[in-house]
């Protein structure tokens, strides 16, 4: 499984595309950034099973219910609202998983 390290990073870098975007073209920055980060993370799911910050971070998620298998699109619409709540992605069990995945039946795993 990802470390918090790798996670944190890939959140780090799908976040700054929209809050720069957000901060200097919008007149609601923080709505903006949020909204921007979620098509992101949603759009990147569905068509790469990864974000932007996946990959540089070197992790993806991965579906518990298929062994593996890339996280459906309900999924990740789900885990992505659950992480843009903030809280969600805070409350870690002892492995490490937020109860956004917890909820989405996924893991962050390390991309091979």
């Amino acid at each position: 499984m990802a470390g918090t390290g790798r996670r944190f990073l890939a959140l780090l870098i799908d976040w700054l595309p929209g809050a720069l975007i957000g901060n200097f073209l919008t007149t609601n920055p923080a709505v903006s950034a949020m909204a921007l980060f979620a098509l992101l993370t949603v759009v990147s799911l569905a068509a790469f099973g990864r974000t932007p910050g996946h990959w540089v971070a070197g992790i993806k998620p991965a579906s518990l219910a298929g062994a593996g298998e890339r996280i459906s699109f309900g999924h990740s619409v789900l885990r992505t609202l659950l992480l843009c709540l903030v809280i969600p992605p805070l409350v870690m069990d002892v492995d490490g998983r937020g109860l956004h995945d917890h909820v989405a039946r996924t893991v962050m795993t390390i991309a091979r």
